[in-house]
């Protein structure tokens, strides 16, 4: 995966671009005019970074990923991790991580949410929440979050995914798993390409998290030897007593482990990875709820928005929960 250096004058440039652009999380045109504000100053500023992304989107970087560091987050003016992601989000401060954040993934392709996550925020804050400690969610904490790829049960699901650290945690890893990387069987292969599977809906989404509450599909998919991925390790299982699907997303999962690549994020870095061609995990952590928990903050991103036109009626970016088949 590569690794790049934002140069401090570029990292300088988004709290500029943020001052006095507020209300971003509750009015579109706030949004959509830091948005288009950030991507124009980094387009303006760094035309090289730009122009990695744009390699990055184009499938043409090794793993499908990139960490960026360097940028610089005033940690007082961020308060403490929120337990309460709404009242963060009614603070009243300029937004400069939003707009580094958005600068960068929005050169990838479209943000946009589902209305089912975070209340359709277009920026999601995670940090750990009390009484969720044990939920395969990216607001748990004490369990691992498992090999996963951002709403496998969804046809509208994400092709890029971009992480601000507002906070880090030396305690944490992120993992991604490169399906390219992981060495699969003939046979396995053929199997984890067939609606042999069953993607429950995860509890951010609304869903119980169980597999047989959640739609048929296949693990993989692709055409003329590209392989992409759509699965939730956490919420998914082969469909009841096909034991040779089991045995090949238990090979699958396996080779995720192997192929694995850990990551801690720290303060003021930035992952973009994509999510068709990449698992993403998190290690386990004890959370401390004092005000310093590890801190996200992440957005989706579409390579094609016009998928989801008939889904997106009340907001330009923000698709409505109506499920289609896997």
């Amino acid at each position: 995966m590569i690794e790049r250096q934002i140069k401090p004058e570029v990292a300088a440039i988004f709290a500029e671009v943020a001052r006095g652009r507020r209300n971003i999380y509750t009015d579109d045109a706030a949004f959509e005019d830091l948005l288009q504000a950030a991507k124009a100053a980094l387009e303006e500023a760094d035309p090289e970074t730009v122009e990695l992304i744009q390699q990055f989107a184009r499938a043409e970087v090794p793993d499908g990923g990139i960490l960026f560091h360097g940028m610089v987050v005033d940690q007082d003016t961020m308060g403490e991790s929120p337990q309460d992601p709404v009242a963060f989000e009614h603070k009243d401060r300029d937004p400069d991580t939003e707009a580094a954040l958005l600068a960068f993934a929005s050169v990838a392709g479209e943000v946009f949410s589902f209305a089912r996550q975070h209340r359709g925020a277009l920026i999601q804050n995670v940090s750990p929440v009390p009484g969720h400690e044990y939920d395969a969610v990216g607001t748990g904490s004490r369990s691992l979050l498992d090999w996963h790829s951002e709403d496998a049960f969804d046809d509208a699901h994400p092709q890029f995914v971009g992480l601000l650290c507002v906070r880090g945690d030396e305690r944490v890893q992120t993992a991604l798993a490169p399906v390219d990387r992981i060495p699969l069987s003939a046979e396995d292969e053929a199997v984890l390409r067939q609606p042999r599977y069953m993607h429950g809906i995860d509890k951010a989404s609304g869903g119980t998290g169980r597999p047989e509450d959640g739609v048929q599909g296949p693990a993989l998919y692709g055409d003329d030897g590209k392989r992409f991925v759509r699965i939730d390790m956490d919420c998914a299982a082969a469909v009841a007593g096909d034991d040779e699907a089991a045995a090949a997303l238990q090979s699958f999962h396996d080779g995720a482990d192997n192929a694995g690549i850990y990551v801690t994020l720290g303060e003021g870095d930035i992952l973009l990875f994509d999510n068709r061609r990449v698992m993403h995990a998190r290690t386990p952590f004890e959370p401390r709820y004092d005000g310093t928990d590890r801190w996200l903050q992440r957005v989706i991103i579409s390579d094609d928005l016009g998928r989801s036109t008939d889904r997106r009626i009340n907001h330009a970016r923000v698709v409505e929960n109506e499920l289609v088949d896997a």
